[in-house]
């Protein structure tokens, strides 16, 4: 019987090789948000102005729950992330031709907003 684990291993493995032989990958890389939020990736060309990328929904500035959740001794209201701001770094994926931040990235020593 395979476990869930080999299964998960068997389908990356596949996928990564159906990838490789296409000759297309998947870009990740780091950038910044600029004065005007547009979006200026490390290497790739830039600037990428506001409304033609991507955002991912945890640095969206909008609310992950509705509702309240008890589950045993864990207890979680809405839960809402900080909005993308001047300066961020940010991890960025290339989905094709579409850039798409997936994250903030934090500095050495930086606290999180309450």
């Amino acid at each position: 019987m395979t476990s869930n684990i080999e299964k998960l291993g068997e389908t990356l493995q596949g996928r990564m090789h159906t990838v490789k032989k296409s000759s297309s990958s998947a870009l990740i890389e780091l950038g910044t948000i600029s004065s005007a939020l547009a979006l200026e990736p490390d290497q790739s060309p830039g600037p990428i102005p506001e409304g033609d990328y991507s955002i991912c929904r945890t640095v969206s500035d909008k609310v992950m729950k509705k509702k309240k959740v008890v589950t045993g001794s864990v207890y979680m209201e809405d839960i809402r992330y900080q909005k993308l701001k001047a300066g961020d770094r940010v991890l960025i994926v290339w989905c094709g031709s579409e850039p798409v931040v997936i994250d903030l990235i934090a500095g050495e020593g930086e606290e999180e907003d309450e």
